[in-house]
């Protein structure tokens, strides 16, 4: 946490500036505690954890001698006894995470000068972008409770089932394998409705000749994972291989892509251009893929505008996608770290077609 906190003041202006954390993922981030109240306040030679009366116990226990922990009544006067005792002048907040309504009770109630041009949110999203390997560890046990939970799901589906039946029984299997909780709503759609690519699982029953996608992901103390598989019930028709072995194809070209040294625009470039080169450009319309950390998508987007260059212990998803209106759609998604020589994909399931 020291080492967060250290990068955060080395952009601090002066000895006369702070940083004000107000949103829960980066007082987790700072902190290494979780709370649904409460800031982190970071000067040059102090950092602080604010909490109410009902996180104060264990918030001393959880971060030790990282931070220091107040307990407050009131969180603007615990604000200014440190603000008066640092000589701080300037307050810099979490622009993307400041109401209106909450910025003008800041500047009513802080006795300093709030600071909201600074873009503190996007900075600390550029920190957040490189994991260190507790990070990691943690995506990775996220992304074996997924695959664990994924292949016990497998056994369970058959004609008849109910894709809301899928997704719930698989929340239910991640939870039971370790998952805090699930990553996001879980997409389990088949047949037609996987030309959605975010489509919401319903009372539709699985038939064979159908694709079935699964976009699912885990979170393990604090930490997602995302993944996307999609198979065929019954049997798939040779259109239907064909579109899969294309996306697949565009998966692997975007994979051996990922590199330091490279933008995420060449590695959506290299899925896309193939994609593309395939006469099916027209129906891949978002992002080869996304960071994904503490929240399911992070800096940096991989897309083909974004020149963000690729740099080690980024973790990125690899998706690319192609659906086809009112038929169907396939999509094969992993996450990769990015090493000091080239990628390791944290996904251990094979991604070949599999035929229920």
């Amino acid at each position: 946490m020291l080492d967060r906190v250290n990068k955060l003041r080395e952009l601090l202006p002066d000895e006369h500036s702070a940083v004000l954390i107000t949103s829960d993922v980066n007082r987790f981030y700072f902190s290494g505690f979780r709370s649904s109240a409460g800031a982190v306040f970071i000067t040059k030679d102090s950092s602080t954890l604010l909490v109410d009366f009902r996180y104060y116990e264990a918030a001393q226990s959880s971060v030790g001698s990282k931070i220091d922990v107040i307990c407050y009544k009131k969180l603007f006067d615990e604000l200014n006894d440190i603000i008066l005792d640092k000589n701080i002048k300037n307050v810099i907040i979490e622009d993307d995470d400041v109401t209106v309504n909450r910025l003008s009770a800041f500047q009513k109630e802080i006795k300093a000068e709030i600071v909201t041009n600074f873009q503190l949110s996007d900075k600390i999203l550029d920190l957040r972008m490189i994991k260190t390997q507790t990070e990691i560890d943690k995506i990775v046990t996220a992304q074996k409770i997924t695959e664990k939970s994924y292949q016990e799901l497998l056994n369970y589906i058959k004609q008849g089932i109910t894709e809301r039946e899928l997704a719930v029984e698989l929340e239910y299997l991640m939870k039971k394998n370790g998952a805090e909780k699930v990553a996001f709503d879980l997409i389990t759609i088949s047949g037609k409705n996987t030309s959605l690519p975010h489509g919401v699982p319903g009372d539709k029953t699985l038939c064979d000749g159908e694709f079935i996608t699964f976009d699912i992901g885990a979170v393990y103390e604090g930490y997602h994972s995302d993944m996307t598989r999609t198979v065929a019930v019954g049997y798939a028709t040779d259109e239907m291989r064909e579109i899969y072995d294309i996306v697949l194809e565009a998966h692997k070209k975007a994979a051996n892509t990922i590199k330091v040294g490279n933008a995420c625009a060449d590695v959506d470039n290299a899925a896309r251009d193939y994609i593309i080169s395939k006469g099916y450009g027209e129906f891949f319309g978002h992002s080869t893929g996304h960071g994904v950390g503490l929240e399911i998508h992070e800096k940096p987007t991989v897309y083909l505008t974004n020149d963000t260059i690729l740099k080690t212990g980024m973790v990125i998803t690899n998706e690319p996608g192609i659906y086809l209106p009112d038929k169907y759609g396939v999509r094969i998604e992993d996450m990769y770290l990015v090493t000091d020589n080239g990628y390791k994909d944290l996904a251990l399931i094979d991604k070949e077609l599999i035929i229920l």
